[in-house]
């Protein structure tokens, strides 16, 4: 039933169709500029959560006024209630995720990959763009995200008038070497967005799973409820609403063996900037086959390493990254090691497996600093505890700000509930990484 609901010929209809209600506010937005004004204005709006209407013209006021009208029913917001409490207790493993996962992922599609290498979004200051993509799933991520005046609507409205935004500036760039080709279908389409959507969802489940945190049935579809009502926000059509779980699952399947390439000429780029971003932010000096190793380990794709030009893995690599799959994969793995079983997640084997995967991966120096937390977990926290120090008007240089400034964290409520001030940057071995391991 489901694969026939997402058909070939539906979804290639998406592919030349952008969102009607934004790109109307837009149009009235950046009317008579040219792409270069354009983008300059979505960076800017990029840079400041919250938008100033006066003096907008009367679309994007009627714009904002209509995408504040959500409705929501009170099985909605059970299942709003439980996504966030999920959140609340492994959001900041999204972090980790979104290097390592969600975004390549996004990154072996060439299509909507070529956008991002267009408007040079992934390429140039790669770190700063994570951080505001993170910024908008930390925004999302509360039980009242629909509510006006909540940052999670505010986060949608500014995020969804930037995409088309971005759809006028490829499409009216006028330089021959610029014009944008419509066989990719329109920037930022409807099947694109439904492919980000699921980035941010189902992606991000099978990656939590991938890192030994099982989530049960009903928590699954309460976070994947959640956020096809986001997608909603976001302008994706009614047509590609997917009723549960499963059938979400089968579309994210479809969308991405359509779109997934080997043969993919932005791909190598957008990762290679993700990857020394990520590397240069931390000042970690980790080697980079590690990150190339730990990207491939969740991806879980054949496919992955010649589409975004990571290296060879190993026979031994491939057969250990295949067996930790297969286990963490098993129905009866993950009742075993679900999320809420604290003592199988603290049992000699949990430790064990956790052990060989930082050997696996070069990373037992970091899973040294912090042996009470999970490898992943100080990874994900020691990312996110530098991204949250960092300011959007002065990125690269503003290591030393406040974390708990409002532009990153609404409150203080996840940053002392995470305890992401025990988790410092410096991880390199000898005697200060000793005293600032004793002291975490």
């Amino acid at each position: 039933m489901h694969t026939k609901k997402w058909t070939n010929e539906l979804l290639d209809r998406m592919r030349t169709t952008g969102d009607p209600l934004a790109d109307k506010a837009a149009q009235a937005l950046w009317r008579e500029q040219n792409s270069r004004q354009v983008v300059e204005g979505l960076r800017e709006i990029a840079r400041n959560h919250r938008l100033q209407l006066s003096g907008f013209p009367q679309e994007v006021a009627d714009y904002f006024r209509e995408t504040e009208q959500i409705a929501i029913h009170p099985e909605d917001q059970e299942k709003f209630d439980l996504a966030a409490n999920i959140f609340n207790n492994y959001g900041f493993r999204y972090c980790a995720l979104l290097f390592f996962k969600a975004l390549p992922t996004g990154y072996m599609c060439p299509k909507p990959g070529h956008v991002l290498r267009s408007t040079r979004l992934l390429v140039d200051f790669a770190a700063r763009r994570v951080m505001e993509t993170a910024q908008f799933i930390f925004a999302v991520n509360n039980a009242n995200w629909h509510k006006p005046g909540n940052p999670g609507l505010e986060a949608i409205q500014r995020v969804r008038l930037m995409h088309a935004g971005m759809r006028i500036a490829l499409l009216n760039d006028e330089r021959p070497d610029h014009r944008w080709n419509m066989q990719l279908g329109v920037p930022i389409n409807q099947e694109d967005l439904a492919l980000t959507n699921h980035l941010f969802s189902i992606a991000m489940i099978d990656g939590l799973d991938q890192m030994g945190i099982h989530l049960l049935a009903d928590e699954r579809e309460a976070v994947f409820h959640t956020w096809q009502h986001i997608g909603q926000a976001m302008g994706i059509c009614p047509e590609l609403y997917a009723e549960d779980y499963a059938s979400g699952r089968e579309q994210y399947r479809c969308i991405f063996e359509r779109q997934c390439s080997t043969q993919n000429p932005d791909g190598p780029a957008l990762t290679r900037a993700l990857l020394e971003s990520l590397d240069t932010m931390l000042r970690s000096h980790l080697p980079e086959d590690s990150l190339e190793d730990i990207t491939g380990y969740f991806l879980d794709d054949p496919r992955a390493r010649k589409s975004l030009g990571l290296h060879p893995a190993s026979v031994g690599d491939r057969v250990f990254d295949a067996i930790l799959h297969f286990l963490t994969s098993l129905r009866v793995w993950q009742r075993l090691f679900h999320h809420r079983n604290t003592f199988a997640h603290g049992s000699w084997v949990s430790n064990m497996l956790t052990s060989i995967v930082a050997r696996r991966f070069g990373l037992s120096s970091q899973l040294s600093r912090y042996p009470k937390t999970g490898l992943m977990s100080a990874v994900s926290k020691v990312l996110l505890a530098e991204l949250s120090k960092r300011d959007l008007h002065q990125f690269e240089s503003a290591g030393g700000l406040n974390a708990q400034k409002p532009f990153f964290f609404e409150n203080s409520m996840l940053y002392d509930a995470w305890d992401l001030e025990s988790f410092s940057l410096d991880v390199d071995s000898g005697s200060s990484g000793a005293a600032e391991g004793a002291k975490a």
